[in-house]
């Protein structure tokens, strides 16, 4: 009967094990901008390459006062895979792959911020952002 309650406890050991494991090599990884946004011309981070299929996140930690800023994920061809997100204040902000996320694992895409239409000025903003 010991023998079998040490199976049982080394088996369930193992699999509190292997799930935890699991979740740390799914958690996103964010990269940090900042950066002035020019009045008609976008911000373009590097490429980063999707390690999910999960949507893209755009943390603003901070962005100027009286602004408006948009932003949203292209592939490295400049074509938009994501919907975007218009914005004038701090926060999480969520950009929705068009179509299955999941064509875009593995590959390298890039964060784009530019200012909306309604402001047309440069604005200063920083963050950290992840095509999750």
């Amino acid at each position: 009967m010991k023998k079998c309650k040490k199976i049982v406890g080394t088996l369930v050991a193992t699999f509190f094990l292997l799930s935890s494991t699991s979740l740390i090599a799914h958690a996103a990884t964010y990269y940090d901008y900042e950066t002035t946004v020019p009045a008609v011309a976008d911000y373009e981070s590097k490429p980063k390459k999707k390690k999910t299929t999960g949507s893209a996140y755009n943390k603003v930690g901070s962005i100027q006062k009286n602004r408006t800023l948009v932003s949203w994920i292209e592939n490295t061809k400049g074509k938009n895979i994501t919907s975007k997100n218009t914005y004038s204040s701090k926060g999480k902000k969520t950009m929705d792959y068009k179509g299955n996320a999941s064509k875009y694992k593995g590959k390298k895409v890039r964060l784009n911020i530019s200012t909306s239409t309604t402001t047309m000025k440069r604005a200063t903003t920083s963050g950290e952002w992840t095509p999750n």
